[in-house]
């Protein structure tokens, strides 16, 4: 795995900030804190992921964007104190070990994890690539699994709220033709979750479940987008209601209440 961390005089001030908000994070439970906050992102180089990174630099977090392609160089430029941009295969172990491994030893905790990296192929079970088969399943499903895995010491090193967001597909509950392989590995990750849930709780560890229909990214191919686009959601709308989410949770008014599953449809109907 090759990591890109944008220098300058961002290490001993972060660690700073970070130092404070600790200390913060003893004393009081507060609105889930965006600003100043480590966030990991996966899938962060289009779509969604994209959309959230940038949100979330704008509210004033620490992004660390782990992606194939790494992160446009426009938001390198603008954000150079505060965006990390590692590069890897989120399938591979090695890959998502070593992105931890180096957020660990610059911040030392995660506050908020994307689970959001995945892709998509669309063809009938009997008629699907092995190879293609194999590479969703590695990316989709044990890509969460080694997220949620290795970033769970880093989240446990926070005293205050902490939250994994996994981001879905409205494919891991509703039937879609031509999508049996790809459907597989979204209901898989929503159970794993789902359960995960459950283990979290006595970490102080949250789960938000995102189940988006269809969006406007680079998943689908230019022909689907050329005819279909103006019937999908836009990645930017779809980032502004899970950041939403994150900022309405166990909050100074209310620590108990929660937002579990989002599902995220145009209101036109499913594809």
């Amino acid at each position: 795995m090759k990591y890109n961390v944008l220098e300058s005089s961002i290490g001993v001030h972060q660690k700073s900030i970070l130092q404070s908000y600790r200390f913060e994070f003893i004393l009081v439970l507060f609105l889930m804190q965006i600003e100043h906050s480590v966030v990991l992102i996966t899938g962060a180089s289009s779509g969604i992921g994209l959309s959230l990174t940038k949100q979330f630099l704008q509210k004033g977090a620490i992004v660390c964007a782990f992606s194939r392609r790494g992160v446009p160089e426009d938001v390198k430029v603008q954000f150079p104190n505060t965006l990390m941009d590692y590069t890897g295969d989120i399938g591979k172990v090695q890959d998502v070990k070593a992105c931890m491994d180096a957020i660990g030893e610059r911040f030392g905790s995660l506050s908020i994890v994307i689970a959001n990296a995945g892709m998509a192929h669309f063809e009938n079970l009997a008629d699907m690539n092995d190879e293609i088969a194999e590479k969703m399943v590695s990316t989709n499903l044990l890509g969460v699994f080694y997220t949620v895995k290795y970033a769970f010491q880093l989240l446990s090193n926070v005293s205050g709220p902490k939250t994994i967001v996994g981001i879905h597909s409205i494919a891991a509950t509703t039937v879609f033709n031509g999508a049996s392989v790809y459907s597989a590995t979204k209901a898989g990750t929503l159970a794993m979750m789902r359960s995960f849930r459950e283990e979290a709780r006595s970490h102080g560890i949250s789960v938000i479940d995102v189940l988006p229909g269809a969006t406007r990214t680079p998943i689908w191919s230019k022909d689907m987008l050329s005819d279909r686009g103006n019937d999908m959601m836009d990645p930017d709308t779809i980032a502004k209601i899970i950041i939403s989410a994150l900022e309405q949770g166990r909050t100074d008014e209310d620590s108990i209440t929660h937002i579990d599953e989002i599902v995220i449809r145009p209101w036109t109907g499913n594809l």
